[in-house]
C-alpha cells in the first residue's frame, strides 16, 4: 500500500469545520429571518390574477424557506457527524500507542 492510500485526519481541522459549517447554518436562519418581512407579496389589485400571482408567489417563499430550514438542519446533522468522527479518532489515537 503506497503511503498515498492512507487516509488522515486532523481532528482539530474537523472541528473547525463543522463549527465553520454550523456558524453558516446560522447564518443562513438569521438572513432568512431577516428578510422574511420582505418575501411576502401582497396582491397590487382584487382581480384574480393579481390574487393568483400573489398567492404562488407566497407559496414559492413558503416552499422555498421550508427547503432553507432542512438545508440548515442537515448542515447541523453534518457538523455533529464530523465532530463525532473527530472525537472518535481522537479517542482511538489515545488509547495507540507505539
Amino acid at each position: 500500500m503506497a503511503d498515498n492510500d492512507i487516509l488522515r485526519m486532523r481532528p482539530t481541522e474537523v472541528a473547525e469545520a463543522s463549527a465553520q459549517l454550523d456558524e453558516l447554518a446560522s447564518r443562513v436562519e438569521q438572513l432568512m429571518h431577516t428578510e422574511d418581512p420582505h418575501l411576502s407579496v401582497q396582491a397590487g389589485a382584487r382581480d384574480e390574477v393579481s390574487q393568483r400571482v400573489a398567492s404562488t408567489l407566497n407559496d414559492v417563499h413558503d416552499q422555498f424557506g421550508m427547503s432553507v430550514g432542512r438545508g440548515a438542519t442537515e448542515m447541523r446533522e453534518l457538523a455533529a457527524t464530523l465532530r463525532s468522527q473527530a472525537d472518535d479518532v481522537t479517542h482511538l489515537d489515545d488509547g495507540f500507542s507505539v
